[in-house]
């Protein structure tokens, strides 16, 4: 349960954070609402948990950004559900979890080519770079290697033809016994733009 805490909170700061950790600037949102729909899973949800995002861009430079998500569950699976607000770090087990690898990638996503290695700041690497659509929109998605957790594995996928407000994939997995098991997830389902 706690790890499902700390990811969710993960994923609370992409979205709450906004200017910090948003993969794009508000700014170069069309003008109109941007409707952005995910579903989130953690390998101890009986269903997944979906997460609405949205930005409508006003005509006189002004944006509302209005994020809804909801949850079926038992008490145990829900004892984490609204535990995502106002956080700016995340800290598991005395361990804090560190977001300059990310940073790093999001601020530079329109350099990353397909086939290519990158070595990141603290000594990780983002490999495996790949094309993939998801929900409409053309990204290029690797995995994110971290030398001091080498049974982890993060794969996450950065938008390069439409504006999105978090990364339209975000999936961490676990070696556990000689495998991958998926412990989280983050994907984009649906992707409109109305009133542009």
């Amino acid at each position: 349960m706690k790890r499902i805490a700390v990811l969710l909170c993960v994923v609370a700061v992409f979205a709450i954070a906004g200017t910090a950790f948003a993969q794009t600037d508000l700014s170069v949102f069309p003008k109109g609402t941007t409707k952005m729909v995910y579903k989130m899973r953690t390998e101890d949800m009986a269903q997944p948990m979906p997460l609405e995002l949205s930005v409508t861009v006003h005509g006189d430079g002004t944006y509302t950004v209005r994020m809804v998500t909801e949850g079926t569950g038992t008490e145990d699976e829900l004892g984490s559900f609204g535990f995502i607000g106002g956080m700016t770090s995340v800290s598991a087990g005395g361990q804090d979890v560190s977001y300059t690898s990310l940073q790093a990638l999001m601020d530079q996503r329109s350099r990353l080519q397909e086939g290519q290695e990158y070595l990141l700041p603290g000594g990780g690497s983002f490999t495996g770079i790949a094309g993939a659509t998801i929900a409409g929109v053309w990204c290029l998605q690797g995995t994110l290697a971290d030398p001091d957790d080498p049974d982890v594995r993060t794969t996450v996928a950065f938008a390069l033809s439409k504006p999105v407000y978090i990364s339209p994939l975000i999936r961490v997995e676990e070696l556990r016994n000689g495998q991958w098991v998926e412990v989280f997830s983050l994907e984009l389902v649906e992707y409109t733009v109305t009133g542009s």
